[in-house]
């Protein structure tokens, strides 16, 4: 299938001839300009780009880009992070990212051959078989049952895949030259390869908390001052659908119960008869898979049709589509986000974003378009499909002070024992450091002040694991840098906070250790390369004043 480029030879033609009548009839500019005829969504660097360039080229396609790389292709990552920065699951920032990108192939002539794309294809763990190598069933049915669930083709992933490699290269182009220094790299090691001892003393944020009683009076101030952060939940209404696969009764469900109480038959069993039993048992669960199989295709065909008739309709008549189904819709009261009813608090199928469907739901964006309120068809739980109509909804507001005040309350007492908490152990870091100074030993020092109990630490190194309930989750990074018989910085933590002190550093040789300094140049040289490949990517997109139009 991926090599077979002839079934696509008449719409390469056709573009063909499209190109050729542009600079004929000179409107090369307007044909490549027009977008796909949807409703406007963007413009970037002057282009408008409509709904269904978004869709394709961007939410579904981020859909796809999580899924390869939750398969285990890393290669995705760095891609991904240059088209969104760290906001990996925004479709809209891959969206305008990736149009970016298109713009900068064009600017620099970087164009992944055909063939190039294929091997790199092939070579997805994704489609790998346990052997590593590549398993065209494993393709097959990958294009032909995931992608066109998210509405994409073949087609769009070798597009993907061509951007992919594209972004690399240029990557490569921007970032060239960007060396990393060996004498720090080796530093670093060095100091990553450490044993350290040394003893924690620990304060708690609780007895800080305790103290505080604040008044009423004294809590409403509070929270006039900051009333617009307590705000009640968006709360959303719908009409929504369920559709379930009839699915066939497993045989072997009762045949195990059987199994049971034949156990001493079967133990007399020659092993001829053994093997005809359990290829009479393998026969009826592949015949039991493939009814599966085919009662969830049913279903499957069964909601894209609903969804189409549906989509012809603009939205209208829900109901009596759905009655024609045979599919009963329900209607739910206005709830919010954190409190959904049973049935749509169930996991997502097959989602790179994961979550449950009232996630998906609150996404839904209502705009002109009378399909807005519509959700696409939801995979859920095992084999279920949801659609949902959004019928209303209550946007987020101001709460009352009746509403805020115990959250405010809670609030306030937080930081106030935050506070208290910070000054507390800035007092006792202080003393602590002034009674080292005099010769004392660090749990002497900390009873002074105040501190009763104590706590070694022995040889903890990059690869540690900390006791979190007595020692802070960074003990090694707030260590590695202090000279022994010194303290550390104060360690805080959201319930807690830590007085570090360092007894002893060793540094610990490595045989390999020109290797690793040579793994490590060349990780930062990447590093490096891929933070200013990043930052032209942020740079065109300011320069190309990327223009919201569906908020117009």
């Amino acid at each position: 299938m991926i090599e077979n480029i002839r079934k696509y030879r008449g719409l390469i033609i056709f573009a063909l001839v499209l190109v050729v009548i542009a600079l004929v009839f000179g409107f090369k500019e307007d044909l490549f300009n027009s977008g796909g005829g949807g409703r406007p969504m963007y413009k970037i660097a002057g282009r408008t780009y409509d709904d269904n360039e978004y869709r394709n080229l961007g939410s579904n396609s981020l859909q796809l880009t999580m899924a390869l790389m939750q398969s285990g292709n890393m290669e995705v990552f760095p891609f991904l992070r240059a088209m969104t920065g760290t906001s990996f699951e925004d479709p809209e920032k891959f969206f305008i990212g990736r149009m970016i990108l298109r713009d900068a192939k064009k600017e620099l002539g970087v164009y992944p051959d055909q063939q190039e794309v294929f091997d790199h294809i092939k070579g997805m763990r994704m489609f790998a078989d346990k052997d590593g190598k590549f398993n065209p069933e494993a393709y097959t049915n990958f294009v032909d049952r995931y992608l066109g669930q998210i509405g994409l083709s073949e087609v769009d992933l070798q597009d993907l895949v061509s951007d992919m490699l594209a972004s690399s290269k240029i990557s490569g182009i921007i970032g060239s030259g960007l060396s990393a220094n060996r004498d720090v790299a080796a530093k670093d090691l060095a100091l990553s390869q450490q044993q350290i001892d040394g003893e924690i003393a620990r304060l708690d944020i609780d007895p800080y908390q305790d103290k505080i009683q604040p008044t009423d009076e004294e809590i409403k101030t509070y929270w006039e001052s900051i009333q617009d952060q307590f705000k009640t939940e968006p709360l959303r209404k719908f009409s929504y659908l369920i559709a379930t696969p009839n699915m066939p009764v497993d045989p072997e469900a009762d045949a195990e119960k059987k199994d049971e109480k034949e156990s001493l038959a079967d133990a007399a069993a020659t092993d001829e008869a053994k093997k005809k039993k359990e290829a009479e048992k393998a026969k009826k669960a592949a015949e039991f898979a493939d009814a599966k199989r085919k009662k969830q295709l049913e279903i499957d065909e069964q909601m894209d049709e609903f969804a189409t008739k549906l989509e012809d309709q603009q939205g209208e008549g829900f109901e009596d589509l759905a009655k024609e189904f045979k599919l009963e819709v329900k209607t739910t009261e206005l709830f919010p986000q954190s409190k959904p009813p049973t049935e749509l608090d169930v996991k997502l199928r097959a989602s790179s974003r994961g979550g449950n469907a009232v996630d998906e739901l609150f996404r839904i964006n209502i705009t002109t378009d009378p399909l807005s309120k519509l959700s696409q068809p939801i995979a859920i739980g095992e084999n279920q499909w949801l659609i949902a109509r959004l019928d209303g909804e209550e946007k987020s507001r101001n709460k009352t002070w009746e509403e805020a005040k115990d959250e405010a309350r809670a609030q306030y007492i937080s930081e106030k024992g935050a506070e208290a908490l910070k000054k507390a152990t800035q007092e006792a870091y202080d003393k602590i450091k002034a009674a080292l100074a005099a010769g004392k030993s660090f749990a002497d020092a900390a009873k002074e002040a105040g501190i009763n109990e104590t706590k070694a630490f022995t040889k903890i190194t990059a690869s540690s694991t900390p006791d979190t309930a007595s020692e802070p989750r960074t003990l090694f990074a707030n260590t590695k840098s202090v000279d022994p018989g010194s303290l550390a910085e104060i360690v805080t933590e959201a319930d807690r906070s830590f007085i570090l002190f360092v007894s002893k550093r060793e540094v610990v040789k490595q045989e390999n250790a020109e290797a690793m300094v040579d793994g490590q140049v060349k990780q930062a040289a990447t590093m490096n390369e891929s933070n200013a490949y990043s930052g032209w990517i942020a740079a065109k997109i300011e320069e190309a004043k990327v223009v919201q139009l569906y908020r117009q």
